[in-house]
């Protein structure tokens, strides 16, 4: 229905001459008028959906066919708040008028709007078709108003009709960014599977990203060892800009951020828009800092799920190139471990002396793959037998270094054997010495040395710290060798210097040299095999082999300690002198 506000013009006569005939044939010549021209808007509207178009030409033929002095469209809507806000769509005559207002009435009164007809469409209230008064001042006709009433119809069908077709373009526009964000993941993740180098996944990353999303400037940034936070990869901003305080808030995040000027001054000073952080591990570990886009629009939410998701794999990829290249490192470091074990394992007697009456027996059963027990025994000529047993501190490569190097010293002393002149504790002394100037403070080595008579039996032997080796007499008594010194390593040998014990075995006599690693062995209750389980089962063995005294004591300590639990190197030498 039209609105109207009309100045009624006063009455005139008609002429007497006008009949009644000429007037309906005026009508008829006026509605066949209108008719044509809401044929012709109809054909435009159907013709094209360029909806700016349309309301221009039907501005034109309002103001044409009904000789408006202006004319304008204007829709209505619902903003945030619920408040209806109106909008001026198009409009011919009416200057600088607003392209929003809040009042109807108000922009009616301003503008002198005499008639407003309806925009109705079957769904909606779309808005009004405002006009002007006539140039001739005369009141709208009920051909005129019949006409506006149609032209409106018209109007919202275009409406309708262009927001529908819009709708479906940007629906369209929409799919075809999504689809190309997924063809930029997919693709991104075929990348990151040929790629290892962590700089090739971050220049990955902010290639893709940034020419998606028409960026014209980043920062990919991560912490350092000292806390700090730096750029690893940056382009079209001043570094100077990363203001750690900015940085250290944005890392406590675990969503996308939009910078803001109150928010994180600096950053947003430095032109970043916004902030993806990179997690892993239910961490921030890195951010993605995005500029201003060359578009100058507003990063959507479909483009933040975008980078998200494109941070997010870049993360997963950083974080199995890492594995991988630790993975390396460890297939090689343990293969270096495998070479360090083979020649450790080649120091060590390959085959033990037979010599006439006596066993030898001797086992070491490494903690890691390489250890810090060392035990030798070398016949020096016919007559004399060498036997040693050391425990260097720690384990591991450490330990293996300073016992290869002991074993080294002992070896080259050991060929310069002469019974007349060899004094077995001036070469542990010199040993000492050599230990004492080379190594560490908190590096040093427990050791026992024996040169045995084979002919006489007599042991001559010097225990530098050592656990006391036992001799088990035929009876089952127990005795320990305890005479020597300091460990070595510790201090000079000129300070301390040291001393030799001499003892004879005799037939059925057993000497069992071991490490620590048998006696400090622990169960699940933290308890220590101890000397007293050692001591029970060589008496228990005393009449046995040394193979079989051996194993009996290493069975024992095997079935002492939980399964995969060992805690040390375990090393021993069991002698014994055949009855």
């Amino acid at each position: 229905m039209l609105n109207t506000v009309e100045n009624t013009p006063p009455k005139t006569d008609t002429p007497t001459s006008q009949s009644h005939e000429a007037r309906q044939s005026n009508e008829t010549v006026l509605a066949q008028f209108y008719l044509n021209s809401l044929l012709e808007t109809s054909k435009l509207i159907n013709s094209t959906q360029e909806l700016e178009f349309i309301l221009s030409h039907i501005l034109r033929t309002v103001m044409g066919k009904v000789m408006l002095t202006k004319a304008c469209v204007i829709t209505s809507s619902f903003n945030g708040l619920l408040q209806e806000i109106y909008r001026l769509e198009a409009a011919r005559g009416f200057g600088d008028a607003p392209k929003e207002f809040y009042d109807l009435e108000r922009f009616k009164a301003h503008y002198h709007i005499q008639t407003v007809v309806p925009i109705i469409s079957p769904n909606r209230m779309i808005g009004f078709l405002a006009l002007g008064p006539k140039l001739n001042q005369q009141p709208l006709s009920a051909q005129e108003k019949s006409f506006l009433e149609s032209i409106a119809s018209l109007t919202a069908s275009a409406i309708e009709s262009a927001t529908a077709v819009e709708e479906l373009r940007s629906l369209n526009r929409s799919l075809d960014q999504s689809l190309q964000k997924l063809k930029t993941l997919f693709d991104l993740a075929k990348e990151y599977n040929l790629s290892t180098s962590r700089g090739d996944i971050l220049r990955l990353l902010v290639r893709s990203v940034t020419g998606q999303m028409l960026i014209r400037s980043y920062a990919v940034c991560f912490k350092t060892d000292d806390g700090s936070i730096e750029a690893e990869v940056l382009k079209g901003v001043d570094a100077k800009g990363l203001w750690q305080s900015d940085l250290k808030t944005l890392f406590e995040t675990s969503a996308p951020i939009r910078l803001t000027e109150s928010g994180t001054r600096y950053l947003y000073r430095a032109g970043f828009r916004l902030s993806v952080p990179m997690r892993s591990n239910e961490q921030t570990v890195g951010l993605f800092l995005c500029g201003e886009r060359y578009t100058s629009t507003d990063f959507s939410d479909s483009d933040l799920d975008f980078i998200s998701l494109a941070a997010s794999q870049a993360t997963n990829a950083l974080e199995q190139a890492r594995l991988f290249q630790e993975t390396l490192e460890k297939r090689a470091f343990e293969k270096e471990l495998e070479v360090a074990r083979e020649i450790q394992t080649a120091l060590l007697p390959s085959r033990l002396p037979k010599p006439d009456g006596f066993q030898i027996a001797a086992m070491n059963i490494s903690t890691l793959q390489v250890g810090g027990d060392y035990y030798d025994v070398m016949q020096l000529d016919k007559e004399h037998l060498f036997l040693a047993i050391a425990d260097v501190t720690g384990k591991g490569v450490p330990a293996s270094l300073l016992m290869s190097n002991l074993q080294a010293s002992i070896k080259a002393y050991m060929l310069m054997f002469e019974p007349k002149r060899f004094d077995l504790a001036e070469m542990v002394g010199n040993i000492n010495t050599i230990m004492y100037e080379n190594t560490p403070a908190d590096k040093f080595v427990t050791f026992f040395g024996a040169i045995l008579n084979l002919n006489t039996r007599r042991l001559i032997s010097v225990n530098a710290g050592h656990n006391p080796p036992y001799i088990v007499r035929k009876n089952s008594t127990l005795e320990t060798l305890t005479k020597g010194g300091i460990i070595l390593g510790v201090v000079p040998t000129a300070q301390m210097p040291y001393l030799t014990e001499s003892t004879t075995l005799h037939e059925g006599d057993t000497l069992f040299l071991f490490t620590d690693g048998i006696t400090e062995a622990m169960n699940k209750q933290r308890e220590g095999f101890d000397e007293a389980r050692l001591e029970s089962i060589l008496k228990v063995y005393a009449d046995r082999s040394a193979e079989e005294t051996l194993n009996a004591v290493i069975g024992a300590v095997k079935a002492f300690q939980p399964d995969g639990e060992q805690y040390d190197d375990i090393t021993a030498v069991c002698l014994k002198v055949k009855s």
